[in-house]
């Protein structure tokens, strides 16, 4: 089951981006809660526009988890197809639950400022992405480990809850 909410079920009608920003704010932001992986998937799929960026760190391994320098920095690969996006999701997929993972169609340059972050061990410095997005471009960040996901667009494609139905479940 898919569940979509827009700014209207917020306070302030506010949805904001947990692990990331935006130079300046999309028009329309939604919250979707759905099927791990799947529900992700199928929005990138159907919304087909390609190329994308993916936005992950370096862990590959589970291991790699304690490794700072892996952990707390990102790579970005670029995609062409739902399948070069579905290989490195069942390739890293299991990372969605680390809530720092991103997937955009903006071709605009992605930058990082550092941020410190309290962590069990004490503050540590992260890359925190700050994406600008263009006129119909739109940004997914992964939250609530995997099974939810943020979406900023400023695609009037995707201007109504109703119309991000129709690309999800077509």
């Amino acid at each position: 089951m898919v569940n979509i909410d827009d700014r209207t079920v917020y306070t302030n009608n506010r949805i904001d981006f947990w692990a990331c920003d935006c130079i300046k704010e999309p028009e329309y932001m939604y919250s979707v809660d759905g099927e791990y992986g799947t529900t992700l998937s199928d929005f990138w799929k159907n919304y087909n526009r390609f190329p994308l960026k993916v936005i992950h760190n370096f862990v590959r391994e589970v291991d790699d988890l304690d490794d700072d320098a892996k952990r707390l920095r990102y790579r970005i690969d670029e995609v062409h197809s739902i399948d070069e996006l579905d290989s490195i999701l069942d390739d890293v997929g299991w990372k969605l639950t680390l809530d720092d993972f991103f997937i955009t169609n903006s071709s605009k340059e992605i930058r990082f400022k550092i941020q410190d972050r309290d962590e069990l061990k004490g503050k540590v410095s992260v890359q925190y992405p700050i994406f600008e997005l263009g006129p119909s471009d739109t940004l997914t960040e992964v939250i609530l480990h995997g099974y939810s996901f943020l979406i900023g667009t400023n695609d009037i494609s995707l201007s109504t809850k109703e119309q991000l139905y129709k690309v999800i479940l077509p």
